[in-house]
């Protein structure tokens, strides 16, 4: 069963494109294995979130046991977040 990531974050609008940029560049190469979407989320309430769509949990497992920190988290921390990370699974789609 698939499973989104959603990883948000409160960010000043100055510091916006010091999330943007990097994942623009991050997504521009091959996703990591096991994920199947992305995308970078922006509200009007200064909130940005990072959605990846994973094909399982056993996948989003290994990405989050790398030992690397999850870009998701990385970017929004480095931008001066404080990242808020949600797990769901997804229980129907349509593609």
């Amino acid at each position: 069963m698939p499973v989104l990531s959603l990883v948000s974050a409160t960010i000043s609008p100055e510091r916006r494109d010091e999330v943007a940029e990097p994942y623009r560049a991050a997504i521009a190469g091959d996703l990591p294995p096991g994920a199947r979407q992305t995308f970078l989320l922006a509200g009007d309430d200064g909130t940005m979130a990072i959605a990846t769509v994973w094909e399982s949990w056993e996948a989003l497992d290994a990405m989050r046991s790398s030992g690397e920190e999850p870009l998701a988290r990385r970017l929004l921390r480095e931008a001066g977040g404080v990242p808020e990370a949600r797990f769901l699974e997804i229980v129907a789609e349509r593609r």
